[in-house]
């Protein structure tokens, strides 16, 4: 759903501390996951943001986190917030409603704003603000949008034919630096939810990534511990080989 939100000034605040205000405000609702990065404040007769939420109600006070409530209660001194909907957003997709996940999937590519969490029943992203924060002794989901930029990085550098050693082996090697964080994540956000986070691996269908024939399928050999994968359609349109032990999931081929 894409928004504007306008901040009408209730009292006098010089023009620096306001927009200060309004950004850590916005800061704060990103890495709570309430509304999605590349969002855009414009100063008229008034200040006014443009943000896209995951949900229609994603800006209700209720999702607020610890740092959104603290910053919402700041910036209300001042201000008072105005949503207004304007429509679908088409650069991004429509999220996850399921009340309970049977598997969730990490995964994402350069330029992708949603977030990072699959559902594997409906294959459709996952509002962060929906999910246990999975780092302890933090209050927001910095980790995995600092992870999410890092990945977003190497996809970049590589897409744009910077095609290296380095950039490639962190996207496909499961235990580059990239990955074993991004694995650090999947395996903590499973165990606070208690149901499969699979980590996806890029495949680069070169000698780093083994197959093997089973019937007419050819199933990847998990990088981790060597044994075939198993194949799982989670959806109509969303099949993956997986490894259970290892948390680990390919795109099917």
């Amino acid at each position: 759903m894409f928004c504007k939100i306008d901040f009408l000034p209730l009292l006098g605040i010089e023009s620096d501390e306001a927009e200060a205000q309004i950004w850590a405000f916005l800061c704060s609702l990103e890495r709570n996951g309430q509304i999605l990065k590349e969002y855009n404040l414009i100063k008229g007769e008034h200040y006014t943001a443009y943000v896209t939420l995951p949900h229609p109600d994603s800006f209700d006070r209720r999702h607020d986190g610890v740092y959104v409530r603290r910053e919402r209660e700041r910036l209300c001194e001042h201000f008072d917030c105005i949503l207004l909907p304007l429509g679908e957003n088409l650069s991004s997709q429509p999220y996850c409603e399921c009340e309970t996940h049977t598997a969730i999937e990490m995964q994402t590519y350069d330029r992708d704003i949603d977030s990072v969490f699959t559902c594997c029943d409906c294959g459709k992203p996952i509002a962060l603000y929906r999910l246990p924060i999975p780092a302890e002794k933090q209050e927001d989901f910095s980790i995995v949008q600092y992870w999410q930029e890092n990945y977003a990085a190497m996809d970049l550098l590589w897409m744009n034919c910077l095609c290296d050693r380095y950039t490639g082996n962190q996207r496909v090697k499961h235990d580059s630096a990239l990955n074993k964080q991004g694995r650090a994540i999947a395996k903590s956000m499973s165990e606070k939810l208690g149901c499969p986070v699979y980590y996806h691996l890029e495949c680069d269908y070169g000698k780093s990534v083994q197959a093997e024939q089973v019937g007419d399928l050819q199933i990847h050999i998990c990088p981790g511990c060597q044994t075939t994968m198993k194949r799982i359609r989670f959806s109509a349109d969303y099949e993956r080989d997986i490894c259970e032990a290892c948390g680990l999931s390919y795109d099917a081929h």
